[in-house]
């Protein structure tokens, strides 16, 4: 005749409610140190461009394990059960990751799209003063695209504006046919381009974000942001400035 196992060996419920205080809060401080990259990656689902960095991956990775843990942790205290060890290595591998994850990965990227906004203006100033001068210096600018897109990459910065799947747009400089034209697909980060004919005046505008949005920027009087350069015969003809 066997004999019935022993019933398994439950510690006492003050011992579990020590356990599961401490694990909780190791739990909620990996949870709260993904909050931002949790808000910012939701936040940009619903918008076809975003501005800022994609989530730090292992942050994320954390506070999942973090939150499977205690999800088991809490169960088993509702039902009067020891927590499965299991539960206690999930949080404890959610903590660590978060520590690494936070310690391990550069500071995130996340300006505002005013602040993005601004950059793009003057990033399209810059532009917009060494083709001045090369005006001045030789009585006309390039009719073609290609001398002011390679303008522009010289003074850029790695693109600002990302898509929904957080890949860069980088800026670019789009020719248009009439100042007032559009381009589609309007991108932001876009310099959009008019020269006249004969290459003596020129006029930039400048495409960024509002609201997720591709929209011309405009001023405080809702007029468009454009900067111009005219050939002035009557000032000094002075060396182009060079692009750093």
């Amino acid at each position: 005749m066997t004999k019935p196992s022993p019933a398994p060996v439950r510690s006492s419920l003050g011992l579990r409610l020590v356990h599961a205080a401490v694990f909780l809060a190791f739990a909620a401080a990996a949870t709260v140190a993904a909050l931002p990259e949790w808000r910012h990656g939701l936040d940009v689902l619903g918008r076809a461009y975003h501005v800022g960095t994609p989530p730090r991956a292992v942050l994320v990775l954390g506070s999942v394990l973090a939150v499977a843990g205690a999800s088991s942790l809490l169960f088993s205290l509702l039902r009067n059960r020891s927590a499965p060890m299991v539960a206690s290595w999930l949080i404890l591998g959610g903590l660590v990751a978060s520590i690494v994850g936070t310690a391990g990965s550069p500071e995130p990227e996340r300006p505002t799209e005013v602040a993005a906004n601004t950059a793009l203006i003057q990033l399209g100033q810059r532009v917009q003063v060494a083709m001045v001068s090369q005006l001045q210096e030789r009585g006309e600018v390039p009719v073609a695209l290609g001398p002011w897109q390679h303008a522009l990459e010289r003074v850029a910065p790695p693109g600002r504006f990302r898509t929904r799947g957080f890949r860069a747009v980088p800026p670019q400089v789009v020719a248009v046919a009439t100042p007032e034209a559009l381009p589609a697909p309007l991108l932001p980060g876009a310099l959009l381009l008019h020269v006249s004919s004969d290459g003596a005046s020129f006029e930039l505008r400048l495409v960024g974000l509002s609201q997720g949005e591709p929209q011309v920027l405009r001023d405080e009087t809702g007029a468009p942001v454009v900067l111009r350069g005219l050939f002035n015969p009557s000032l000094p003809a002075t060396p182009a400035r060079s692009l750093p």
